[in-house]
């Protein structure tokens, strides 16, 4: 099992590292872009995709972002209630918290595909790339942080028996 656990905690980490950089990459492309259309709209005539494409990498960055801060557990939490509780109640608390992300994560994912479904035929109005590839990443991400959250509950379960055992 510690072996599973540890496979699971490098694959984990693998993904957090290539999906760093990828945010990393989306946001920097989009910097260059919006300097691009500040330059443009100045000096010569506007760019009509750049807005488009600085939006939908604003918004593929920051699901992916939101991935890497889940993995880091730096996502709000109220934690100074759950502190008042015992050891055991917290471990409770913890594991619905999980359970709740998880079935978060699942309905996520489940409405981004049906979304992306909704979206065979449109394309984007300036770039007339289609939006099913904007919104794949709102079933991506929820696939990665559901991945997350399990390899989280299994991960603390297995502390949990060796500080036991």
């Amino acid at each position: 099992m510690k072996k599973f656990i540890k496979v699971l905690d490098k694959i984990g980490d693998i993904l957090n590292y290539i999906i760093s950089k990828f945010v990393m990459t989306l946001l920097s492309i989009m910097i260059g872009v919006v300097t691009l259309q500040i330059i443009a709209r100045e000096f010569f005539t506007a760019f009509s995709w750049t807005e488009e494409l600085s939006r939908y990498l604003l918004v593929w960055g920051s699901f992916f972002a939101a991935t890497i801060a889940y993995k880091k557990g730096s996502h709000i939490a109220i934690t100074f209630v759950v502190n008042l509780f015992n050891e055991k109640t917290r471990r409770i608390v913890k594991l619905t918290m999980d359970i709740l992300s998880s079935i978060f994560f699942v309905v996520m994912i489940y409405f981004g595909f049906k979304m992306i479904s909704l979206q065979i035929y449109q394309t984007s109005p300036a770039m007339q790339i289609p939006m099913r590839l904007v919104y794949l990443c709102i079933p991506l991400s929820g696939i990665i942080m559901l991945y997350y959250n399990i390899e989280e509950i299994i991960g603390r379960d297995l502390k949990k028996e060796e500080e036991n055992g």
